[in-house]
């Protein structure tokens, strides 16, 4: 598990961002993510897919910061979608705002899964153990958030 760790640090690490929208936070999510589970190294199973189990941890470590201060629900419903890089044409600009337009207008849950699936390539299986959901809950919530993607944006540069 050690020798592969490093290799895994920047899914990690966007994995963060996404979830906490500050770079100092998703640097310390991260870093008690990592040292969690070293601690637990000895409850991972080498047969199961190791990326899921960190952004797993990630995910609990996450969510135990905003229970602390008592506002989960409210800031999952609030998380912006993640930044997408910096396009260099007006066009190509106007199309990236409208998709993060449309990611922001998903549920929370919808948005979460297609990151997961979509953007880090996580499977069906790993994506739902990392949020704690079934497979086909997980399944359903990536669907719908195509779906509505689909729907409500065409990709030239205006909603539809």
């Amino acid at each position: 598990m050690r020798r592969l760790l490093p290799g895994l640090l920047p899914e990690l690490r966007a994995f963060a961002r996404f979830l906490a929208r500050d770079a100092a936070q998703a640097d310390d999510l991260v870093q008690e993510a990592i040292l969690r589970a070293l601690r637990a190294e000895a409850q991972w199973d080498p047969a199961t897919s190791l990326r899921a189990w960190l952004f797993h941890i990630l995910r609990n470590a996450f969510l135990e910061q905003l229970r602390r201060r008592g506002t989960e629900r409210r800031a999952l419903e609030r998380l912006p979608p993640p930044a997408a890089p910096a396009a260099s044409e007006q066009e190509a600009r106007g199309e990236v705002a409208d998709l993060q337009r449309a990611m922001a207008a998903l549920p929370a849950p919808q948005r979460e899964a297609l990151i997961l699936v979509g953007a880090h390539g996580l499977s069906h299986e790993e994506a739902a153990a990392v949020v704690g959901a079934p497979v086909g809950t997980v399944k359903a919530r990536v669907a719908r958030a195509r779906a509505a993607l689909a729907q409500g944006w065409t990709g030239s540069g205006a909603p539809a």
